[in-house]
């Protein structure tokens, strides 16, 4: 019967997986009835009956033994499928055999290996060794950004499509066909979409697995301190939607949109639903706040449902927003966005009015269906596809809509509403920047196309719709800018994947692309004319963030999806053909702290120096100051309330610790 059962299993682990991998899974109804446990990372399995099975056949009775769970973990894994629905599975450190209430062996991770011992036996018998560590790690090496990171996938392909940064964690979305994945169930097949949330030192809180019989990818997540939303594409008619939602059957057609929702503490699944119909629909973006969930993508469906701004279909393809309740239950407003051609909406942001911005890619003149209203400039299309932004009142109601284009093909891959806000733009051109264009800024760190196949774009513009700066981010080959993220002083933060051999760089840490394409990551000034930083990261295969952002101690996380099998600083290998990445740099930009002057430490540039005062609670600080290439040139006590550091002039990172208060990290002039 075990050995039947044992080729049956599916791993569900990852052996590179290390905050899971010293974890025991418990069995809720995955796997058949007769297992316990089974020890993540190994096939090394635990039976009721007392029995330990090894991957080579091996087995260790426990006769008239019971077992036992010991050190439950926070990480708790979920599956969803289109045979059923299970949730809450534990994760524990070790387990052990008792008979007649004492205990009489004991499975469990010491750090290093799977150790298997016997209470009476002083030999303990290592059973599987722990792989190499690849949660982030700090950095060995001396004067880099890079802080560490870690690889998130099995043996198959896994993709990071989508991530973002809460205050409790930061939460990952994408899609796998790897049967080892945390959280796959052996009831799928094909790809599923997947949600993972990871404390900020990079380990594993929970893993959350949905989809069907056929292929399912999570495109966007957002999240709150309530919840965490994802939105994506599925081809699974029997997608595990639940009831009560807006559409929870399958609208036919190719493929269709959907959205689903978790508790952010537990990844357990709320509610989920289809957004489509008869064509072919897709949702590629999804914006979160406490009283709705917005989401937006294309669809060649003539017949969804259509409320507010543009009720009838356009063209060809249009892009669509639909607004919903938090519960998924009802829709707000939902409306069509697009003219005669190929329109498609890639990235949605919601500003503090209840108002909504959405931008894509467009070959639509500004006829019938119009692109471009209520706003001057931008009004006309260049050569097309184009890029376009618009913004909808909480209605659904169009205030502005314009043109983000050039005289060569233009594409806007993101955009985001900063906490200020602004509206933030990711794209790729290969136009120039000409009289019609409006790629650049004449000021801007890089105005003019650099050349190649692409470059990548990235912009700033106001809430009414006009431009505050923009910037070509490229080299000679191809290019191109993804995400993008602003801090509360209008540092930008950009990053997309480049295999340029004259990408810009600025203080980076690699002078070189490494393989087909590497990650890079931008620092741009709040008006756009100065990058601070250009920094380059990857290995020998394809490295392509998709997401990027601060962490709540201000270092910077970028993740995104890999074909290389390692890169610094990011520790350990990937276990199959393409996975997941998290990559952490230390902080660039300015972290945001309160504007009490008597709580808060201050650093002010004033006349060649820096100017530091101290609150009373936070005296005899440490401060540090830094080259941006890393090189530590001032490590000084503060014994008083002031204190003066004259420096050449120059750009410099600064660091002031305080023991009352978190670390103040600034980027700073000196004139």
């Amino acid at each position: 019967m075990y050995r039947v059962i044992f080729l049956t299993l599916c791993v569900i682990l990852d052996t590179s997986q290390v905050a899971f991998s010293q974890y025991l899974i418990e069995n809720r109804g995955q796997w058949d009835r007769h297992i316990a446990f089974v020890a993540a990372g190994t096939d090394v399995v635990v039976y009721h009956d007392g029995t330990l099975l090894l991957s080579h056949g091996e087995r260790i009775r426990l006769d008239s033994s019971s077992i036992v769970a010991r050190q439950q973990q926070p990480a708790m894994l979920h599956y969803y499928t289109a045979t059923g629905t299970i949730e809450g599975v534990r994760t524990v450190a070790a387990v052990e055999w008792q008979r007649q209430g004492k205990p009489i062996a004991k499975l469990a991770w010491d750090g290093t290996a799977l150790v298997f011992s016997r209470i009476a036996s002083p030999s303990p018998r290592t059973l599987a060794v722990l792989p190499a560590a690849d949660r982030m790690q700090p950095a060995t090496h001396g004067a880099s950004w890079g802080m560490g990171g870690r690889f998130l996938g099995g043996s198959g392909r896994d993709s990071i499509a989508a991530m973002t940064v809460a205050s409790s964690g930061i939460v990952v979305a994408g899609w796998t066909d790897s049967p080892n994945f945390p959280g796959a169930s052996s009831g799928a097949a094909g790809r599923d979409a997947f949600v993972a949330k990871l404390s900020p030192d990079g380990t594993l809180a929970w893993a959350t697995l949905i989809g069907g019989s056929s292929d399912d990818a999570a495109t966007s997540v957002a999240a709150t301190t309530d919840a965490v939303a994802v939105a994506g594409i599925t081809r699974s008619t029997n997608f595990p939607t639940t009831a009560g939602t807006v559409q929870p059957n399958y609208g036919g057609g190719d493929a269709d949109g959907f959205i689903a929702t978790l508790d952010p503490s537990s990844g357990t699944r709320r509610a989920a639903t289809f957004i489509g119909s008869d064509g072919y629909d897709m949702l590629a973006a999804i914006a979160l706040s406490t009283q709705r969930v917005a989401v937006a993508g294309s669809t060649t469906s003539a017949t969804l449902t259509a409320t507010a701004h543009q009720q009838q279909f356009g063209g060809l393809q249009d892009g669509y927003i639909a607004v919903l309740t938090p519960q998924l239950s009802a829709r707000i407003w939902s409306s069509y966005y697009g003219g005669r051609g190929f329109d498609n909406i890639s990235g949605i942001g919601l500003l503090s009015d209840g108002s909504l911005a959405v931008a894509g890619t467009t070959t639509s003149p500004n006829t019938g269906q119009a692109i471009a209203a209520g706003i001057g400039e931008g009004s006309q299309r260049a050569t097309p596809p184009d890029g376009f932004i618009a913004r909808l009142d909480a209605n659904g109601q169009r205030l502005w809509g314009r043109y983000y284009g050039s005289d060569g093909q233009d594409s806007i891959t993101s955009l985001s509403v900063t906490p200020s806000g602004f509206i933030l733009l990711t794209g790729m051109t290969n136009g120039t920047n000409t009289a019609q264009s409006y790629i650049a800024t004449a000021s801007a760190a890089q105005n003019q196309f650099a050349g190649g196949q692409w470059d990548g774009f990235v912009a700033v513009l106001n809430a009414d719709g006009t431009r505050l700066w923009g910037s070509y981010y490229g080299g000679t080959g191809s290019d191109r800018c993804i995400a993008a993220a602003m801090d509360a002083q209008g540092y930008v933060l950009v990053t997309g994947w480049t295999d340029s051999g004259d990408f810009p760089l600025a203080h980076s840490d690699n002078t070189a692309i490494a393989g087909a394409e590497d990650a890079f990551v931008g620092f741009f000034s709040p008006d756009g004319t100065r990058r601070i930083a250009s920094l380059l990261y990857g290995g020998t295969g394809s490295d392509m963030p998709s997401g990027i952002g601060w962490a709540p101690d201000s270092s910077i996380l970028v993740a995104g999806t890999t074909s290389s099998s390692s890169f610094a600083p990011v520790s350990g290998s990937s276990a199959g053909n393409f996975d997941g990445f998290l990559l952490q740099l230390q902080s660039l930009g300015i972290l945001s702290v309160a504007s009490d002057d008597d709580a808060t430490p201050s650093i002010e540039t004033t006349g060649g120096a820096l100017s530091i005062t101290l609150p009373r609670s936070c005296l005899n600080a440490e401060f540090r100051v830094y080259t941006l290439g890393g090189v530590l040139v001032a490590w000084e006590r503060i014994p008083g309330m002031q204190h003066r550091l004259p420096l050449p002039p120059g750009v410099y990172a600064v660091e002031l610790r305080c023991m009352s208060a978190p670390p103040l990290r600034r980027v700073v002039l000196v004139w």
